[in-house]
């Protein structure tokens, strides 16, 4: 069976999410149950969603978009969202349909030394030191 193509680890105060590759729906849905499962684990405890999707493609299709029940994730003690993209990610939709009613901000970019710089704003630097690491040392590149 081959690797899924994203990974949701936890570190500290942050849930870091590695997003990767053409996705269909099977994809989709298990990516947000794991994701549903590691802000269960948060157990009301504050966190910052940082999300490396460079390269990552999701289908715009009618009934991609269409899911029978509308996923409903428990954000309420996330106090932010930060995106790496690249000229790869098409993720407006996305971005456009979830995140208009967060009290969080979403914070987008394409350059990898504003996403570092704005994510220290958020942590300490021992999260700051893992977070570098992360995103240097991608196995999903």
């Amino acid at each position: 069976m081959p690797t899924a193509p994203f990974n949701i680890e936890q570190f500290h105060n942050c849930l870091l999410v590695t997003l990767r590759g053409k996705w269909d729906m099977a994809t989709n849905i298990q990516y947000l149950a794991q994701l549903s499962e590691s802000l269960k684990r948060r157990r009301g405890r504050p966190f910052h969603l940082l999300v490396d999707m460079r390269t990552w493609q999701i289908p715009k299709s009618d009934s991609f978009n269409q899911m029978k029940a509308p996923i409903k994730l428990d954000r309420r003690n996330q106090l932010s969202e930060v995106w790496l993209e690249n000229e790869d990610t098409d993720a407006d939709h996305i971005a456009n349909k979830f995140f208009s009613e967060q009290r969080f901000s979403l914070t987008r970019t394409r350059d990898e030394q504003i996403f570092l710089a704005h994510s220290k704003t958020l942590v300490d630097e021992v999260v700051m030191t893992y977070i570098r690491s992360w995103i240097e040392n991608d196995t999903f590149r």
